[in-house]
């Protein structure tokens, strides 16, 4: 989804290639998917979770019950798939608990984009609801990516996307078809129109959130010394 907006998608792996410079972390991609084209984006040895067994896959499970040990990784990136999660609230403290002291966690998900892959398709937090369920991190930066003059790329997505969903099941392919021809240019001229959105300082329209969060505070356990 990220990698076909193409100027969302160049931001966001500029981004991931800032954080990930160091190629003797260990890294853990938490909803690695099947198809990780940002892997190349990353520097270090990838450990690659998901909720189902695909090629790349090390480990199969629920994000709220990590089968690794304390303090295993030295940073944590998760891309579209932090809002399937069945509870996100426990999956971050099983995140807190796979990741290094001062280890980062690298956090990518949509806001204003239609539901999709339902009925898991559940959580779409805003920032404030980020910094809430982020509260056990130090939050080092939340960008908004996207903003109100991407929203004309959304809606034209989306029809290319939507509407061989409503077709007859006959039709799929002919309306597959004619969508990308007739809306793909206007889509590839929304996107240059939302090159404006550095205009936009209301953080209000948000297509995706780009989150850095340290792992900076000690354990609960390690509080109680104090």
């Amino acid at each position: 989804m990220i990698f076909e907006f193409f100027i969302i998608s160049k931001k966001i792996k500029g981004h991931i290639t800032n954080i990930f410079i160091n190629k003797h972390d260990k890294i853990l991609d938490l909803g690695c998917g099947n198809n990780p084209n940002y892997h190349k984006n990353i520097k270090g040895k990838i450990i690659c979770f998901d909720k189902v067994k695909t090629k790349i896959t090390h480990a199969v499970g629920d994000a709220d019950k990590l089968p690794f040990k304390n303090n295993s990784f030295d940073k944590i990136i998760s891309i579209n798939s932090f809002y399937y999660f069945k509870n996100p609230f426990a999956s971050i403290n099983e995140i807190k608990r796979v990741l290094k002291h001062n280890g980062k966690f690298v956090l990518v998900l949509p806001f204003i984009y239609p539901i999709h892959d339902a009925p898991y398709d559940k959580y779409r937090f805003t920032e404030y609801g980020l910094r809430e369920i982020l509260s056990g991190f130090i939050i080092k930066d939340i960008k908004a990516i996207g903003g109100i003059f991407n929203l004309p790329t959304v809606l034209i997505h989306s029809l290319i996307k939507g509407l061989p969903l409503i077709a007859p099941k006959y039709l799929k392919g002919i309306a597959k078809f004619f969508s990308v021809v007739l809306f793909y240019p206007f889509y590839v001229a929304a996107q240059i129109f939302s090159l404006l959105d550095f205009l936009d300082i209301t953080k209000r329209w948000p297509t995706y959130y780009f989150v850095v969060a340290v792992n900076a505070f000690p354990p609960i356990k390690d509080w109680r010394k104090f």
